[in-house]
């Protein structure tokens, strides 16, 4: 154990440590400050007696960012997506392994903590606390069954501990890099004095629906939003999500092109989901069966749970926001503009204008073309 330190020390010295090792927010939020949250803001369902958590950003790189929102070259983001979030992980780790040697218990919040993603933590209401905080924020209907509600969330951490704000894509938002961040989160029993929650004034989200533009697929309602109280605060709003798999699928690269036909995301698929939820399933069914039939895509991200790579094939919503405006509206442009997908037979995805990427579809055998397209 370390010398005898009070917690605000320790507190502070933590800071210290992530900021210094490149986190470009970093704050604090205890269970006082979460409260009216959903039930992922109960932070004793990942650690008994857990009475803080501490949360960060780490921003991804701009350069490799506009290659992948310009449909210059795939790769370069992918693997930086990868390893940023290595190295969250990797701070979050030392984080925790620090707060044990000042005597206190602590465990890491990992980004994939849902049934889907093998969590085997209850991820359902389990207390007085979270049946009402379930109430006031209830869960829709396909992510219960797709098992993708987190045990604890990290976006709603990091609100309430003005790490950033939401925006209208949901998202997290910081001031200095917007979204394009990668965000981490330890949960401790150590009861360590929040930062606060960024005031409403704060947020320089302006509702321009680029994120929603952006979006190849129908994931964020126009006129519908959430908005969660936590604490004190109940300025955290964001656009209504409508079907996960639609997000899912384009995120997977599973289909790609927008619904309007005017771009694509990194996906290579050409078939539209059904705009009908209760028909949704089937299409999907048809749309993964064929994806499992195409070349693998390079590289990605290698789960050891299921023994598949994943590949990064959108996130348009979060890289589009940028605290400055003409920013945002060039990497808008860059992703509506910079052609549509198609993928070669070695696997490779590259982008091209939407009369080439016709012909080259054209030129392929049908069975071949029909794996992207109806036929």
């Amino acid at each position: 154990m370390s010398e005898h330190l009070d917690l605000e020390t320790i507190r502070d010295r933590l800071i210290a440590f992530l900021t210094n090792a490149g986190c470009n927010a970093v704050g604090v939020c205890n269970q006082e400050g979460l409260e009216g949250g959903p039930p992922s803001t109960d932070l004793t369902r990942q650690l008994e007696g857990a009475r803080s958590a501490i949360v960060v950003s780490y921003p991804l790189d701009d350069h490799k960012l506009e290659l992948y929102m310009g449909k210059i070259d795939h790769e370069p983001y992918q693997k930086e997506y990868i390893q940023v979030n290595n190295i969250v992980q990797g701070l979050m780790g030392e984080t925790t392994n620090q707060l044990h040697k000042f005597g206190y218990a602590a465990e890491v919040v990992y980004a994939g903590n849902t049934p889907a993603d093998g969590t085997p933590l209850d991820v359902m209401p389990s207390n007085e606390r979270q049946r009402e905080a379930a109430l006031l924020n209830p869960a829709g209907e396909a992510y219960v069954m797709m098992g993708i509600l987190p045990v604890i969330s990290q976006r709603m951490l990091a609100a309430a501990a003005g790490v950033g704000f939401f925006g209208m894509s949901g998202n997290i938002l910081t001031e200095s890099h917007g979204a394009a961040i990668v965000l981490g989160a330890c949960v401790t029993a150590a009861d360590l004095l929040p930062t606060p929650a960024l005031d409403r004034d704060a947020n320089y989200c302006d509702e321009c629906d680029w994120c929603g533009q952006a979006c190849p697929t129908s994931f964020m309602s126009r006129t519908d939003f959430t908005t969660v109280k936590m604490g004190e605060h109940d300025h955290h709003k964001y656009s209504a999500r409508l079907h996960p798999m639609r997000c899912a699928a384009h995120m997977q690269g599973m289909t790609g092109l927008s619904e309007d036909g005017r771009f694509s995301s990194w996906g290579p698929g050409r078939k539209q989901l059904s705009q009908n939820d209760d028909e949704l399933f089937p299409s999907l069914i048809e749309i993964a069966t064929d994806t499992a039939r195409r070349p693998d895509v390079p590289g990605g991200f290698y789960d050891a749970q299921k023994g598949i790579r994943t590949n990064i094939m959108c996130s348009a919503c979060n890289l589009v926001c940028h605290p400055e405006r003409k920013v945002r509206a060039k990497r808008l442009k860059m992703w509506t503009q910079g052609g549509v997908t198609i993928q070669h037979e070695d696997g490779r995805v590259e982008a091209m204008p939407r009369d080439e990427a016709r012909a080259y579809l054209d030129a392929m055998p049908i069975e071949r073309r029909a794996l992207y397209e109806d036929v």
